[in-house]
This record gives structure tokens, C-alpha cells and sequence, in this order.
């Protein structure tokens, strides 16, 4: 009888420690997934410290490089290539070989038109000493037209006192002329030799002029860079016929570049040449200073809007034409700064803007006004003061008073892209 009191004493005190044992488990479960349950009605968000920054014009304009200037590099002369020497993206400084044409048929041209030359030169002296032969010839005939001038005007006299015949008188004057028919063709002669004499010299300049032009498409052989820059667009090879005036290629002159916008009319009279600029390149987000340089007098008339240049100091080498660039006008006269935040913090609408401030682990919304704003910040001129931790991700889930949990505060506006990665974590 003992022995099984014991044994229903040793059953009982077994079944009260399995008992205890899951009250106990029972217990704790409960406290932890109220800790869990606690823990997820808190939303986890990143939050941006509000700052006073400078002011910022408002306005982004989106535009490509160009090269501070541009040459075109091309043949003065038809020829066949024989050298090249550069290549896309080759630095060249100004009179630089690009390449080397055959002077062949030119040198030919030369020993043919040299020759040419020599013969217009002699021919140039016969004619001269044929106008010298011809003009003693016409002395001589002006000699005997006096002559027969004389002979007759004696034999009219005698003529006409009865000493000579009708016959005799006839034979003077036609003697005489005669000798004037000589002298009339003396002086055609010399016109004569005169023209050829022109003629003459003239084949001489004609020919050196051709020795000179041949001479100079002797020294276009080599074609040089205009300017120093980098090789672009190369379009000549080794071997190949060029027409004279054949683009070859294009150099850049990179030392500064260009940016060139698009300004409303509206807005044309808030810059000036020499207004300051910040140039941020699209791939990796680096800002370089620029200076606005020049404003187009006369605006588009279709899109009511001004090219305005932006020179971008470039000595490095680091900007090159055709990169994508947006530019934005610097404003800090006066130290004239205002709270910015990032613009996926911003919600509402016109008229209706508002933010979540985080108000000790609460989402407090705030209604506040903006005031410019580009693609990546917003400023708020009222609503916000500087040090609020303004809640930047997660607000498609925000509303007012639900609490939450702040897992990273940050003065970075590059913040703004993590709103859409943790609701894209969310939504995994």
C-alpha cells in the first residue's frame, strides 16, 4: 500500500513539473511575439535632417557637350594616300602630320611646266628681236618715202614748168607710192611683233603662275592639324583617292567646352554673361564650375527660348563632346540659403504639400510650402525648420501618428533613391 502511494505521489509530482514546464514555455511564447507584434506595427524608415543650404535657381537645363571649337581637317588637292598617322582619340597639337599624300604626278607636273616656261621665255626673246629687226626696217622705209616724197615734189615743179613728160611725173609718184605701201607695212609689222611679244609673255606669267600653284599643291603633300585637339571621326585610309576638299577627319579643342541650353523667354533676363554655373555630368553625377558665355541675341520664335552658351574650363582632358550634361545656375548673393530636402520626401499636391516629420518615433504630417525646386531636391520655405528629421522612405505607407522605426537619419539628399529600393524590398 505504501509503495504505491509513493508511486501515485512520484506521478503526481512528475505531471505538476510537465505542467509548470509548459506554462512556463506558454509564457514566454506570449511575451515574445508581443515584442514581435510590437516591433511590426512600427514602420522602419530612413529619415533626412533638414538643412539650411543656398538658394537654388529652380531651373535645370539638360544639354550636350561640344568642343570649345572644332576643325575640320581636309585635302587642298586630289591625291592618293600614302601615310596616315592618327587614329580616333589621338591628342594632336597644331601642325602636326595627319597624313601624306603622293607627289608623284606633281613633281611631274613641275619638270613639265619648268620646260614649257623655258621655250615662252625664248620665244618672248625671238619676238623681241624680231620687233628690233622690224624697226630698223621701218627707219629705212621712212628714209625712202622722204626720198620719193622729195623725188616727186621736184618733178611736179619741173612738170609743171615743161621740162619733164607726163611719163616722168607718173613714175615719181608711183615710186613714191611705193615707199609709202613699204612704210604702211613696216608699221603693221611691228604691231605685228608687239602682239607676239605679249603673247609671248603672257604664256610666261600663265606658265608661272602653273609652277607656283604646283609648287603649293607640292606642299599640301602633308596635310597638318589646324588646331591642337583630339582626332575625331576619321574617314581616310592608305591608298584611297581623295577629291580635293574631302573632310578627312575632325579635331576638337577640348581645353574648354561648351554647354549649350535652351532658356525661356521668361526667364532670359535672370542671367548674364558671367553668371556662374554648376555642370553635372549624367553618368557619374561629378559637378564641374562653369561661366555662362554667351546669350543668343535673337530668341527661337517658334519655341520662345534663348541658346545660351556655358564655358566649362577643361584642362584635364576630362569632359569630351557628346557627354550628357545638366546645368544648373548657382545663386548664393547674399547668403541667401533655405531649407532643401530631398523631393521624394514631398507629398501632396499644389496648394497641398505636406511632409512626415518624425516627432519622437511618431509620423507627425506637416503641411508646408515649396519654393523651386530641380530632379533631385526641393526647397521649403515654410513648415520646416532646420535640425526636423524629415521621413524620406516608405511614405506610401505614412499617415499621421503611426509610429515608427528610424533605422538611418542622413544630411545626404542621395537619400532620395531609398524610398524606392525599401518599397521594392517591401514589395519582395
Amino acid at each position: 500500500m505504501k509503495k504505491v502511494r509513493k508511486i501515485v505521489i512520484y506521478a503526481l509530482v512528475v505531471a505538476f513539473l510537465l505542467v509548470g514546464t509548459f506554462i512556463v514555455k506558454f509564457i514566454s511564447s506570449n511575451s515574445k511575439t508581443d515584442n514581435v507584434m510590437a516591433s511590426e506595427n512600427k514602420l522602419s524608415v530612413e529619415v533626412y535632417k533638414a538643412e539650411l543650404k543656398d538658394r537654388m535657381s529652380g531651373d535645370t537645363y539638360k544639354s550636350t557637350l561640344e568642343a570649345y571649337e572644332q576643325g575640320i581637317i581636309s585635302s587642298k588637292i586630289s591625291a592618293k594616300v600614302t601615310k596616315v598617322v592618327v587614329e580616333n582619340g589621338q591628342y594632336v597639337n597644331e601642325g602636326d602630320t595627319i597624313a601624306v599624300l603622293d607627289d608623284q604626278d606633281i613633281q611631274n607636273s613641275i619638270k613639265t611646266a619648268t620646260a614649257q616656261l623655258e621655250v615662252n621665255e625664248k620665244q618672248v626673246n625671238s619676238a623681241e628681236q624680231q620687233l628690233n629687226s622690224t624697226q630698223t626696217s621701218l627707219e629705212k622705209l621712212k628714209i625712202n618715202v622722204d626720198d620719193a616724197q622729195r623725188n616727186y615734189d621736184r618733178e611736179k615743179a619741173l612738170f609743171d614748168a615743161g621740162a619733164v613728160s607726163q611719163s616722168e611725173l607718173d613714175a615719181s609718184e608711183k615710186a613714191l607710192n611705193t615707199s609709202k605701201a613699204d612704210y604702211n607695212s613696216g608699221q603693221a609689222n611691228i604691231e605685228i611683233s608687239k602682239a607676239s611679244i605679249e603673247s609671248a609673255k603672257a604664256s610666261v606669267e600663265a606658265q608661272k603662275v602653273n609652277i607656283e600653284k604646283l609648287q603649293n599643291d607640292l606642299n599640301n603633300v602633308v596635310i597638318k592639324a589646324p588646331i591642337s585637339g583630339v582626332i575625331s571621326e576619321k574617314n581616310v585610309n592608305v591608298g584611297q583617292i581623295i577629291n580635293q576638299g574631302a573632310v578627312l577627319a575632325k579635331i576638337n579643342d577640348i581645353s574648354y567646352v561648351f554647354a549649350t541650353i535652351q532658356v525661356p523667354q521668361e526667364k532670359i533676363n535672370d542671367i548674364e554673361v558671367g553668371k556662374p554655373a554648376d555642370v553635372t555630368l549624367e553618368d557619374n553625377n561629378t559637378v564641374h564650375n562653369g561661366t555662362l558665355d554667351s546669350i543668343d541675341l535673337s530668341g527661337d520664335s517658334t519655341l520662345r527660348v534663348f541658346n545660351c552658351k556655358i564655358k566649362i574650363e577643361n584642362s584635364n582632358k576630362e569632359l569630351l563632346p557628346g557627354e550628357y550634361a545638366k546645368v544648373n545656375f548657382s545663386n548664393t548673393e547674399n547668403n541667401n540659403k533655405v531649407i532643401t530636402i530631398p523631393v521624394s520626401s514631398l507629398a501632396g499636391s499644389e496648394g497641398d504639400y505636406y511632409v512626415f516629420i518624425n516627432d519622437n518615433g511618431v509620423a507627425s504630417k506637416v503641411a508646408v510650402d515649396i519654393g523651386d525646386a530641380d530632379e533631385n531636391n526641393v526647397e521649403i520655405t515654410s513648415g520646416v525648420k532646420e535640425g526636423d528629421e524629415i521621413i524620406c522612405t516608405n511614405m506610401s505607407s505614412l499617415k499621421d501618428g503611426c509610429k515608427i522605426d528610424v533605422i538611418s537619419t542622413s544630411d545626404d539628399t542621395s537619400i532620395q533613391d531609398a524610398d524606392k529600393n525599401s518599397e521594392s524590398m517591401t514589395s519582395k
